[in-house]
């Protein structure tokens, strides 16, 4: 690497260190880290903007502003009391239910929509029964990104992937749908090791779903029939996205623009309901991740892995469910696949290999990849922004140290998956 790479790389891991550090709010981290980059000049400011994912962001300020006016309906409270007396008021069983829907829900849409609509109930249920927020944060988290990996349109890496090589929905439900099944039961096994003595169910607790038996919640009569007609028109583009020709954002922001037309709310306040500190953090980090890309970082660490064991197809396989799952949980997937991808095509191409294994050992190490860090998905930053709005630290250290035993097991059941189905 030359001097400019090498400056780069100190830019990120010094930014990075803070963000784990929790010394500096993780806002203020990443507009320091981007900061440096543009004050030593390793990057044009214009080319830096050109960086930023805006089909993200997009996608984020839209549905952060319709899920602000479902909020008004009082759906959310509803949904937050069918879910509690369909739980028996069991915590356990409550956490279970939420992320299986979670997960259901990311396969059918992205993730990140996911979390923004499942997100306030678990916290509207957490806030009701007197639970601890956090392990239901951490599992929306974590069943959002393996859910989402089960299909073409639940997480960006698999649109990549599935652009590139020519793969349909059904090929990544069935090919990818197994090895989510089994990672999802792994990860409540974990979980429940994590959290069991904390979800145990109390006098406070029975109490409090006696009360929600007992309740009745009322919705506007006005306002729900409208939302629930804009939010099945969005959802169902999301789902038609590719027929359409619509990006996400495009959806999401119409959407956003026909709720506020069509209902009776005020603007300022929706507005208001928008977490500008995520967005902005995801916009500085995207510049600062697209810089190492445009510099060649990630390209160079991509080419290292596949030139190490490109001769061996079985051990390519492996090393990208590894590989890439280490490297997702640091730097955003997005990137790293679009990297990747023409170096497994010209791999496969090359050696006369069967590149299918490849394309699946890269949709599942970058999907999973993502539960390492609080910064390795955006669903992940969604979630902790939702959390902080309601009072709600989630740590980076804390999910660290809840991602990375997650992240390493259900890479491991990957390993196992694709090695039996596909390199035996």
């Amino acid at each position: 690497m030359d001097t400019t790479q090498w400056i780069a790389l100190g830019v990120f891991v010094a930014t990075y260190a803070l963000i784990i550090s929790e010394r500096l709010h993780r806002l203020t981290a990443a507009l320091a880290g981007l900061s440096g980059v543009l004050l030593l000049q390793l990057v044009e400011q214009s080319e830096a903007f050109s960086f930023i994912d805006f089909n993200t962001i997009g996608l984020l300020l839209g549905m952060m502003i319709l899920v602000g006016v479902v909020k008004k309906t009082g759906l959310i409270e509803l949904a937050a009391i069918r879910t509690i007396r369909l739980s028996g008021g069991k915590p356990w069983r409550l956490l279970v239910l939420l992320s299986v829907l979670t997960a259901l829900i990311s396969a059918l849409l992205d993730n990140v929509t996911t979390i923004l609509l499942i997100g306030p109930v678990a916290l509207a249920v957490c806030e009701s029964l007197d639970l601890d927020p956090i392990p239901f944060c951490i599992s929306l988290t974590f069943a959002s990104n393996i859910g989402g990996t089960a299909t073409l349109i639940g997480d960006p890496p698999n649109i990549l992937i599935g652009s590139a090589a020519g793969l349909s929905f059904n090929a990544f439900l069935l090919n990818l749908g197994p090895a989510v099944l089994l990672s999802l039961a792994v990860t409540f096994g974990l979980l429940y090791l994590f959290y069991r003595k904390d979800l145990e169910p109390d006098e406070s607790t029975a109490a409090a779903l006696q009360r929600f038996r007992d309740s009745r919640q009322r919705v506007d009569p006005v306002l729900t029939p409208r939302v629930l007609a804009i939010l099945g028109l969005v959802l169902g583009a999301f789902l038609l996205h590719r027929v359409l020709h619509l990006e996400a954002a495009t959806i999401a922001l119409a959407g956003a623009t026909l709720a506020l037309v069509l209902c009776p709310v005020n603007v300022e306040e929706m507005v208001a309901e928008v977490d500008w500190v995520t967005l902005l953090f995801f916009s500085a980090l995207f510049m600062l991740v697209g810089t190492l890309e445009h510099l060649g970082l990630i390209e160079a660490a991509a080419t290292l892995m596949v030139n190490q064991v490109g001769d061996s197809p079985k051990l390519l396989a492996l090393l990208l469910v590894w590989g890439s799952g280490i490297l997702s949980a640091v730097v955003d997937n997005v990137p790293y696949t679009a990297a990747v991808i023409p170096l497994v095509r010209d791999v496969a191409h090359l050696s006369g290999m069967d590149p299918t294994p490849l394309w699946w050992s890269l949709a599942l190490g970058a999907c999973f990849g993502g539960n390492g860090t609080l910064v390795g998905a955006s669903a992940n930053l969604v979630m902790a922004g939702l959390a902080e709005k309601g009072g709600i630290s989630l740590r980076f250290g804390y999910f660290l140290k809840v991602g990375i035993p997650v992240t390493a097991a259900t890479l491991l059941v990957s390993t196992v998956y694709v090695y039996l189905r596909y390199l035996i």
